[in-house]
């Protein structure tokens, strides 16, 4: 009995001893998360939570080493996985120096942790992709449970990875929205749009480039050549800037696939791509191009080329505002060079009705004025003078008759309701009149209503072989609106030098707008809004 009892007292002492350790075990365990996590939580960085991590395993378990490696691209794909040391510890020697490449296990593939003789290999895990490895090697036994309790160490160091990439990420939107904004500043002070392209390629490459080379290139109208109109990255681009080329080649490019498609393109590897040998040895390897659309019409692209590999997938959606960018200089290029071509039209349009007054006055009424004189010099009788007077009051005619086509008096007296009442009298053709005009308007805004149904009904006349013409006119919210109809054979267009590019930019002068709508067979209407 005695001794049983004493085997019984040992055994019970034994498992005191061992629970005992067993507290101790878990207390140092949460004693070294707490320590990690605090690091984690303060905000430090990456490689000291490595060296924190590697430290608190080996002495957790009194491991020969313990190590964090991040993984490394191999170039032999069929060789096993290689790693780089950023954060080590050794009990007996210097510990292994952060950039350190060595061999991996395979078993990181299995996504837990693993334990394979005296080693425990944990993958970590930062999001959906194997972001490293935390390697434990001892020479004695791990206990038990120790591949979940390296986990948790892991789990910290997934979180650091992620905060520090969060970091990064809000820091390179904050660059972008800089970039953004410069490129907004030289647009809104009216920069030559090459030097704004110029500054779009030079942002675009620094931020998303990778090493390779951006693009912005110009479709142009004959649906088979594009123009390359700004280049930053490689040096020798494979085609010249401001030169056209055929983008037939390669069938499959991003450039004849946005040109196709209309959407984003991608190649991830030129090299399997037959045609794109000159960009191969540019030293490209892939591509993603994302197009520019200005005013609803897709104008070109943005190439992005990569000398290391395929760019990132969320590349097209994060470009979204400096391809809108683009647009926006384009378009206010293409504002600017309307603006000045219809300045030159007006100013060209002035020229020829002040020659073409001075060429009626002095061929036809001062050459009649002259024959007047000469007949009264002459002295003759009664049958002269009536001669003379009835050449004088046709010289008062035709000066009449100028002077309507210069402005026509009842417009300045009475305004643009009678002016126009009066042109339907004088007008060849049947014409209904819808007009809602409330009392005067200013004189520009009533000269150029005038005119526009002025020219609208000569048109009608001479060149539409119409019937009948109807015209409203209505001012209503602050804004003048006109609107000629007839029911002529159609096909009208301004763009063509037609009378009708001079109203447009009459009215388009006015802060107005100016549309025309003439299928052919279905007649023309011409609607114009001014602002009073």
């Amino acid at each position: 009995m005695a001794v049983g009892a004493a085997a019984a007292t040992t055994a019970v002492a034994r498992n005191a001893i061992a629970a005992g350790r067993a507290r101790g075990n878990l207390a140092d365990e949460q004693a070294a998360l707490r320590r990690v996590a605090t690091l984690v939580a303060r905000g430090c960085t990456p490689s000291d939570v490595f060296a924190a991590v590697a430290k608190e395993l080996g002495r957790l378990f009194g491991a020969e080493t313990a190590f964090v490696a991040r993984l490394t691209t191999n170039p032999d794909a069929n060789a096993e996985p290689y790693g780089t040391i950023v954060g080590s510890y050794h009990r007996s020697a210097t510990p292994t120096p952060p950039g350190t490449t060595l061999p991996l296990s395979d078993t990181i593939d299995a996504g837990a942790p693993v334990r394979v003789g005296g080693e425990i290999t944990a993958p970590v895990v930062v999001g959906s992709r194997v972001w490293g490895v935390t390697v434990v090697r001892s020479p004695e036994a791990f206990p038990p449970g120790a591949e979940s309790r390296v986990a948790d160490f892991v789990l910290l160091i997934a979180m650091a990875i992620s905060n520090s990439e969060a970091v990064e990420r809000g820091a390179r939107l904050g660059n972008v929205q800089e970039a953004l904004r410069r490129i907004a500043v030289l647009i809104a002070n009216g920069e030559a749009p090459e030097r704004v392209f110029a500054a779009i390629t030079s942002e675009v490459l620094h931020h998303f480039g990778d090493g390779g080379s951006v693009r912005l290139l110009r479709f142009e109208p004959d649906g088979d050549t594009v123009t390359l109109v700004a280049h930053q990255g490689t040096p020798r681009p494979h085609v010249e800037t401001g030169q056209p080329f055929t983008m037939a080649r390669p069938r499959g490019g991003i450039v004849e696939t946005v040109r196709r498609t209309g959407r984003a393109a991608r190649v991830e590897d030129f090299r399997a791509l037959a045609g794109a040998e000159a960009i191969v040895r540019e030293g490209l390897i892939s591509a993603v191009g994302i197009p520019v659309y200005v005013t609803g019409r897709l104008w070109g692209l943005i190439a992005i080329g990569s000398a290391k590999g395929p760019l990132p997938v969320d590349l097209e959606s994060r470009m979204t505002q400096f391809t809108g960018l683009v647009a926006t200089a384009v378009a206010d290029a293409q504002s600017r060079a309307e603006l000045i071509d219809s300045r030159a039209r007006i100013v060209a349009a002035s020229d020829e009705t002040r020659r073409c007054i001075e060429r009626d006055l002095h061929d036809g009424v001062q050459q009649s004025l002259v024959a007047v004189a000469l007949r009264l010099q002459t002295g003759g009788g009664g049958d002269e003078v009536a001669g003379a007077a009835a050449d004088l009051m046709a010289a008062i005619d035709q000066l009449r008759e100028l002077s309507h086509g210069i402005h026509p008096a009842v417009l300045s007296r009475s305004g643009l309701t009678p002016a126009l009442r009066a042109l339907g009298r004088r007008s060849p053709l049947p014409m209904k009149m819808d007009l809602r005009i409330d009392g005067r308007l200013p004189t520009p805004v009533e000269v150029g209503a005038y005119y526009v149904v002025s020219e609208v009904l000569t048109n009608a006349a001479k060149h539409a072989h119409a019937s009948a013409v109807g015209v409203e006119a209505e001012t209503m919210d602050g804004v003048l609106t006109v609107r000629v109809r007839d029911d002529g054979v159609g096909g009208a267009d301004p763009a063509l030098g037609s009378g009708l590019l001079g109203l447009k930019d009459r009215i388009e002068a006015l802060g107005g707008t100016f549309e025309v709508l003439s299928p052919l067979g279905e007649g023309t209407t011409v609607v114009c809004h001014v602002p009073i």
